[in-house]
C-alpha cells in the first residue's frame, strides 16, 4: 500500500469534515439570532460576517487540497501529475460548483451587510442570502454523502 497516496487522498475528506461542521455552525445562525438583542446581537452579526468570509477561504483551501491530493495520487500511481487532476465523478464536479455557490452566498451576505449599514431595508437581500444558505447546505450534505461513497472506490 502506498501511504503517501492514501494520506494525500484522505486529507481532503478530513478537512472537508471540519469545514462541514463549521458551515453547520454558521448555518445555525438564523436560529441563534432570534434570541439576541442589542449589543450582543451586533457582536454576533460581526462574528457571523467574519466567519462567513473565512469559510469561503477555507472552502478554496479544501478544494485546493482535493486537487492536490488527486495530483499526488496520479503522480504516485502513473507518474503523471495531471492524469488525475480533473474530476471524474459527480462528487468531483459538485465540489467546484459548490465553491461557486458559496461565493455567491457570501456576496449576497455582503449586499445584506451594506444595506444594513446604510440603514436601508435589507429584507429582500437577507431572504436571498438565507435561501442560498439553505440550498448550499443541502448540496453540502449531498456532496458529503457522494464523497463518502467515493472513498470506497478510490481506496
Amino acid at each position: 500500500m502506498d501511504y503517501i497516496r492514501v494520506i494525500a487522498l484522505l486529507a481532503h475528506p478530513v478537512l472537508a469534515s471540519v469545514l462541514i461542521f463549521w458551515l453547520w455552525q454558521q448555518y445555525s445562525w438564523r436560529k441563534r439570532s432570534k434570541s439576541l438583542k442589542g449589543e450582543e446581537r451586533k457582536m454576533a452579526i460581526e462574528k457571523h460576517e467574519k466567519s462567513g468570509e473565512m469559510i469561503l477561504w477555507a472552502g478554496f483551501g479544501v478544494v485546493g487540497v482535493a486537487f492536490l491530493g488527486r495530483m499526488i495520487a496520479g503522480w504516485r500511481s502513473e507518474g503523471d501529475i495531471l492524469a488525475e487532476i480533473w474530476p471524474t465523478s459527480l462528487h468531483g464536479f459538485i465540489g467546484p460548483l459548490g465553491l461557486v455557490l458559496l461565493l455567491i452566498m457570501v456576496n449576497l451576505g455582503k449586499k445584506t451587510r451594506a444595506k444594513r449599514l446604510a440603514n436601508e431595508s435589507f429584507a429582500v437581500e437577507k431572504t436571498k442570502h438565507g435561501r442560498a444558505a439553505d440550498f448550499v447546505m443541502a448540496l453540502v450534505f449531498i456532496h458529503a454523502f457522494l464523497g463518502f461513497l467515493y472513498i470506497f472506490s478510490v481506496l
